[in-house]
């Protein structure tokens, strides 16, 4: 069940979540591609503890797809959200993402996971 998106939207360029690192989700945005028309979410994110210096504006792209195994990035963003809000229902809604700390346990392509802290 993937949400409706509205509009397209420019992917903008940003630095992905780093492996053990925590970080709160500041937004999740619908978007679709300008050229190809792929439906995603873009899911920002601000580092729990920014290292001095680090400008960098932390987010990733989830492609919205019928079906994602749990190691995708879909699947283990609503596989953790999913046992954290107790309701897959709930997890679909990525308004309930919003807010909220996530901890990256690894995060390389097929084997996404992460643990949301609060």
């Amino acid at each position: 069940m993937a949400p409706q998106l509205k509009g397209r939207a420019e992917l903008a360029k940003a630095v992905e979540p780093i492996e053990g690192a925590s970080y709160k989700i500041t937004a999740v945005e619908e978007v679709k591609t300008a050229v190809q028309g792929f439906s995603g979410l873009r899911v920002s994110l601000e580092p729990e503890k920014r290292k001095e210096g680090d400008a960098n504006e932390y987010a990733t792209m989830v492609w919205m797809r019928e079906q994602a195994g749990r190691k995708s990035k879909l699947g283990s963003l609503l596989a953790a959200f999913g046992e954290f809000l107790g309701d897959e229902d709930e997890a679909l809604n990525t308004d309930n993402w919003i807010g909220h700390v996530i901890r990256v346990i690894s995060w390389t392509q097929r084997n996404r996971e992460v643990r949301v802290m609060s």
